[in-house]
């Protein structure tokens, strides 16, 4: 017993300081972004010098600079207003990308993995594992296909461009069969005996017992058009850039603005840390929920 007890204790002991070294390594990069965008860009580039820790007060001086480096419009207004407004255009055009993406994806992923996991119908099973095998797709792969079809439907330089071609996730799909697959066939069919018709099951039965998944899903989709850059880059001109792609314009041929891009990654970070630290509860119970085979 003592020997298990003492194997036990240097397991947790190995566990609990990989975890911490992990947790180090993680957050001292994201701290020094941080203090970095409060510093003027000599103090943390001269040579020799140790790094600064502590954060300084040149936050505005960098975000005004910012601002006047980049000249990035809203997509959204861009018929009622022409106008510039540096990097907080990009970040309006990539929130609401983002946000209008992992809404209108939760509802393609949620009903699509919904038929996968209670309905029967022909080519079923081949069907879905075509749809996991364009995961092995790289993106640079679909640029040009989906540049040329964006071209023909008159979508380039809009919201539209960025949002529909990945709407139908597939592992968002996969992720919400694998959750629905859950539900028992008895309570649908109670409630079809009740009256109820095919959608109500979908998302009067289906969708309340699955929210800690849709809220992990939403983390993924959100992340995943948040940090998207090569389509962007190709699809949207020059003025009408989402965060990534204006981050990007801060690397010259002849210059790299570091405090600029400071500022800017600082202020890309925010929106997903408080996206997880509002749903990490629901983040780890729903991606635990579907990795039980039953």
């Amino acid at each position: 017993m003592r020997e298990e007890a003492r194997r036990e204790g240097v397991w947790q002991f190995l566990t609990y300081t990989f975890v911490l070294v992990m947790t180090f390594l993680t957050i001292v990069p994201l701290y020094w972004i941080v203090v970095a965008s409060t510093l003027p860009e000599q103090a943390f580039l001269s040579a020799g010098s140790a790094p600064r820790l502590i954060p300084g007060g040149y936050f505005a001086e960098n975000f005004a600079a910012l601002q006047q480096r980049l000249s990035v419009g809203f997509l959204f207004f861009d018929e009622l207003l022409n106008t510039d407004f540096g990097f907080v255009g990009g970040v309006f055009n990539s929130v609401f990308i983002a946000v209008a993406y992992t809404l209108l994806s939760l509802v393609v992923c949620s009903r699509a993995g919904f038929a996968f996991a209670k309905y029967e119908f022909r080519y079923k099973e081949p069907i879905f594992y075509s749809i996991l095998a364009t995961l092995i797709l790289p993106i640079q792969l679909l640029v040009i296909p989906l540049f040329l079809l964006m071209s023909q439907l008159g979508l380039t330089n809009s919201y539209w461009a960025i949002i529909l071609p990945w709407l139908a996730n597939p592992l968002g799909i996969f992720l919400m069969r694998q959750n629905m697959k859950s539900i028992p066939d008895a309570l649908l069919e109670s409630a079809r005996m009740d009256g109820a018709t095919e959608f109500q099951l979908y998302y009067r039965i289906a969708l309340p017992t699955m929210k800690s998944s849709l809220a992990a899903l939403a983390i993924v989709l959100f992340l995943f058009q948040w940090i998207l850059f090569l389509f962007p880059l190709v699809i949207l001109e020059t003025d009408k850039y989402t965060i990534p792609v204006a981050i990007d314009q801060l690397v010259g041929a002849q210059r790299v603005y570091y405090d600029q891009i400071m500022v800017a990654a600082t202020l890309s970070i925010v929106p997903i840390f408080f996206l997880f630290l509002f749903l990490q509860k629901q983040f780890v119970s729903g991606i635990l929920a579907g990795s039980v085979k039953e």
